[in-house]
């Protein structure tokens, strides 16, 4: 339903930076399950079954149900893909959105409710958007009479299995969101004047309308939902300059806690590579973090990952890089890496790869071309395996 649009704005008087929770480890259990828990109202309510819903989440109803349960993003889009494959229709985005409202997202909604103005609402949503346990980047633009919310094309999301069903739920889930709670704050009068989709028009369209309560086309340059600039200087319905400060002051420390947390496995990561061939153990690490080895493991296991794991993700990446830039000899190879012998090295390179360490290299050689090739035979006479 392509309806009439007043002109857009230009893009670029003012573009803002992107909000970043793709940065986030998708495995990292540290959110409250009320997103996942709409969309299994949702889910029940058009017909399917919650097993199927929560199927590879390692996730039941009860636990969804449970306050207490921390849950990560890959969780949530595991949930939704099931959701998105098993629904006929293609609405499932704007129904789980639009009964997602600000008590939905903890402190992060508080802080919302409470802002000073509509320019601080938008400005609160970019800041503390890690907390809301989103899929997708978001940024607002003030641009001549219109402030916009935009959201990404599928080439900025680095999500697993992302096809077009799925991306569109993703989308269409913040446009509904992004109106629900705007209303929530603002009040009920609070809707936009244009809504814009970079995709084609779907089978939906009607109930898209219905529920922007805009003129809405399809086929543009970009997703845009878009509202009178002038509204950046209304009032909330709950702004409270106290409560706003104290709530920002908490949503401030829950970001903190954030970042330290998805800077756990990067900072083991970096004890890791920081000296070729030397691998220190867990509780080397844990000392040179500050942290009891306990602790360290526990936070590990919250972004879904172990010492070994990272470990062996090392090992994997500097073989590699041996094999492809070096005519080291897999003894060497497997030396440097801190095996035992090169049998181990092999059985470990064949685990993770699925080839052996000569195949990997004759394949990369011939990948790589003729002038590669010419050198099977020197490097045959140093490679073992």
């Amino acid at each position: 339903m392509n309806t009439s649009l007043p002109p857009g704005p230009s893009h670029g008087l003012l573009a803002e930076r992107w909000s970043e929770p793709s940065t986030l480890t998708l495995t990292a259990k540290r959110f409250a399950p009320s997103k996942l828990a709409v969309l299994l109202d949702t889910a029940l309510e058009i017909g399917l079954d919650p097993a199927s819903v929560l199927a590879e989440t390692g996730l039941d109803a009860e636990a969804v149900r449970n306050p207490f349960t921390l849950t990560s993003p890959l969780q949530f889009l595991t949930a939704a893909r099931n959701a998105v494959r098993a629904y006929p229709g293609t609405d499932l985005g704007l129904r789980v959105g639009s009964k997602l409202h600000a008590t939905s997202y903890g402190m992060f909604g508080y802080a919302l409710l409470c802002s000073e103005t509509g320019r601080h609402v938008a400005d609160m949503g970019m800041r503390y958007h890690r907390l809301a346990n989103g899929m997708i980047p978001i940024r607002w633009v003030h641009e001549g009479d219109l402030a916009s919310w935009i959201f990404p094309e599928p080439g900025l999301l680095k999500l697993p299995e992302l096809d077009d069903a799925l991306y569109r739920f993703l989308i269409e889930l913040q446009f509904a969101v992004h109106i629900t709670l705007l209303k929530d704050v603002m009040g009920p009068w609070f809707t936009p004047v244009r809504a814009s989709f970079a995709y084609a028009e779907p089978a939906h369209a009607a109930h898209t309308v219905h529920l922007l309560e805009c003129p809405v086309a399809y086929d543009q340059s970009r997703h845009a939902l878009s509202y009178p600039a002038a509204w950046l200087s209304k009032t909330p319905r709950m702004a409270n300059p106290v409560a706003a400060a104290q709530v920002s002051a908490e949503c401030a420390k829950l970001m903190d806690e954030l970042r330290f947390q998805a800077n756990i496995t990067q900072r083991v990561y970096q004890e890791l590579t920081r000296t070729p061939g030397r691998f220190p153990d867990i509780d080397a690490i844990a000392e040179n973090l500050g942290l009891t080895s306990r602790t360290l493991r526990r936070k590990l296991e919250a972004d879904g990952t172990t010492y070994s794991e990272l470990l062996a993700s090392v090992r994997k990446a500097l073989a590699i890089d041996y094999l492809s830039t070096t005519l080291l000899s897999t003894e060497d190879i497997a030396g440097n890496l801190g095996f035992s012998d090169p049998v181990s090295f092999r059985h470990a390179f064949r685990r993770w790869t699925g080839q052996s360490p000569r195949e990997f290299r004759l394949n990369r050689s011939a990948l790589s071309g003729g002038a590669e090739a010419r050198t099977d035979d020197a490097r045959s006479a140093l490679v073992t395996s």
